[in-house]
């Protein structure tokens, strides 16, 4: 029996074992999936494989280019450049300059500017949610935005 799994608008896929019910998320950017529908065999950690249909949405993607930094304070220190090519309410996703050591759960202070007429700065602190090579998806530790984003996620149609 095959899974459906909606991929998200920041290329992420949640799959969850059928045997143990454990979680694990894909960072799908680094991929370019072309097909509506791609099959894929996943083996978890308890040693289970089965098979998952990820189904990209029709439509048009935003993608964003918007230049900034990232650091890190936890046990993982790290700090670099990284540019933002997806961006809603929820989160981001981002590709950094080099291939960094950020696991899941590692909180990320980012900054970046927007392309809006001010050239608004943003600075979040965000959760790392998956990893993929040089890709990273986070989500936003606090989901309102009253800063300068929130109007920019208004008018450019990305709340989810």
């Amino acid at each position: 029996m095959e899974q459906r799994i909606k991929i998200s608008d920041l290329d992420t896929a949640r799959l969850t074992c059928p045997e143990c019910r454990q979680i694990k998320i894909l960072q799908l950017s680094e991929y370019k999936l072309i097909k509506r529908h791609t099959r894929v065999k996943y083996s978890c950690r308890c040693g289970h494989t089965y098979l998952s249909v990820l189904e990209k949405k029709a439509g048009k993607e935003k993608d964003t280019h918007l230049a900034g930094t990232f650091s890190s304070n936890g046990d993982i220190r790290c700090a670099g450049k990284m540019v933002v090519k997806k961006l809603n309410s929820s989160g981001v996703t981002l590709r950094t300059n080099l291939e960094q050591k950020l696991l899941p759960g590692n909180d990320l202070r980012v900054e970046f500017v927007l392309d809006d007429a001010k050239q608004s700065v943003v600075k979040k602190k965000v959760r790392v949610l998956a990893r993929s090579g040089r890709y990273l998806t986070a989500e936003f530790l606090s989901k309102e935005h009253f800063d300068n984003l929130g109007p920019y996620l208004f008018f450019n149609k990305l709340y989810v």
